[in-house]
């Protein structure tokens, strides 16, 4: 079943990206699902320090890495926990952030909020697997975007959606979304260079027709949408490109 807590956790520079926000997630997520009897957030950490001590010839011998986390209600009242590492495709995050990605605007729903929060992040991903199958009857490498009860894109199983229109960033409300880590990280950045940021709901006309459509996300952390709905082919934007260098400074400051 899908009452599983999951946690994807970047590491850049041997170092674990926005570790205090993904841990807050974390444990927003286990209080959600009534998981009781995991680490606190310093024995989190203190386990993941213990996973690369065992694990450093594979560390080193991976360009990108990942910290994957699993907790689940178990059986009885033991919870199951698992800690793990995980490799990143280095090439596949280089092509999406100079090349960007296609995305495809699916007819498959986000599930609501009443059956469940969407500002948790569970191991249910049957409605992400089914828009990127639809997406990628379309192109190989095409992301599915999900839509709300009322046609609106919400998001895709990897990725915040972003909205520039007339220089300005849209990005859908965060009760409708899952307000990703990326995705604060991205409104932090926008704040510094005084980018113009709402929250609205974004229509399907709008995304299509929108100046610029930017992705965010734990693998790559900010790239772009290259076409919509195979739609005129797209380059980097001007927001993007500046969001983007915001990133790699950020990223460059944990050396």
């Amino acid at each position: 079943h899908g009452a599983t807590a999951v946690e994807r956790i970047r590491v850049y520079h041997d170092r674990l990206f926005q570790f205090d926000r993904h841990l807050d997630r974390w444990e927003r997520t286990l209080a959600e699902l009534g998981v009781a009897g995991i680490f606190g957030r310093q024995e989190t950490r203190r386990q993941i320090d213990e996973l690369f001590r065992q694990n450093q010839f594979w560390v080193q011998s991976h360009q990108q890495i990942g910290v994957l986390m699993l907790a689940s209600p178990g059986i009885g009242n033991r919870p199951s926990f698992v800690i793990d590492l995980y490799p990143i495709d280095a090439n596949l995050v280089s092509q999406r952030i100079h090349n960007g990605s296609p995305v495809v605007i699916t007819s498959v729903q986000q599930p609501p909020s009443e059956s469940w929060s969407r500002n948790i992040k569970v191991r249910c991903r049957l409605h992400y697997y089914l828009a990127d199958r639809i997406a990628r009857d379309v192109a190989p490498d095409a992301i599915g975007v999900l839509i709300d009860s009322d046609g609106t894109v919400t998001e895709s199983g990897i990725a915040n959606v972003l909205i520039v229109e007339q220089e300005t960033i849209v990005s859908p409300p965060r009760d409708q979304i899952l307000d990703g880590v990326s995705l604060q990280v991205t409104r932090d950045i926008a704040a510094n260079l005084q980018i113009p940021w709402r929250e609205e709901r974004i229509t399907t006309q709008r995304l299509r027709s929108a100046d610029e459509v930017i992705l965010t996300g734990t693998s790559c952390g900010i790239w772009f949408a290259n076409s919509i709905d195979q739609r005129a082919t797209r380059v980097a934007g001007p927001i993007y490109r500046q969001l983007r260098q915001g990133f790699d400074t950020l990223i460059n400051e944990l050396t």
